[in-house]
C-alpha cells in the first residue's frame, strides 16, 4: 500500500493511505478521501490554497498502489492542520 506524506506545522507528518479510495470531496479548509472498506480519511488545514488539493490527489494518484516510504506532494500553500480516520 502506498502513503502519502502530509507535513503538519511542526514538521511531523501524518499518513494518508493512497489504495481503494472511492471519493474524494473538498469542504471549505477539509478534503475527505472515501475508502472501498468504508473508512474515510478528514484532512483539515487552517486554510487551503487553491492548488493545495491538486497537489495532494497528484501525489495519491502518482503512489496508489506502490509501496515504500510514501511520498509528499509538491510544497503547499499551508500545513496541514490534522488528519483524522473514521469508519463511515
Amino acid at each position: 500500500m502506498g502513503y502519502v506524506k502530509l507535513f503538519k506545522a511542526d514538521r511531523t507528518f501524518d499518513l494518508l493511505p493512497a489504495d481503494d479510495i472511492i471519493d474524494i470531496t473538498q469542504s471549505g479548509n477539509t478534503i475527505i478521501f472515501s475508502y472501498s472498506t468504508g473508512n474515510k480519511c478528514t484532512v483539515n488545514f487552517s486554510s487551503i490554497g487553491s492548488k493545495d488539493s491538486i497537489k495532494i490527489v497528484n501525489a495519491v494518484l502518482k503512489i496508489e498502489g506502490a509501496s515504500g516510504e510514501g511520498i509528499a506532494p509538491d510544497e503547499l500553500s499551508v500545513p496541514i492542520t490534522s488528519i483524522s480516520t473514521a469508519r463511515i
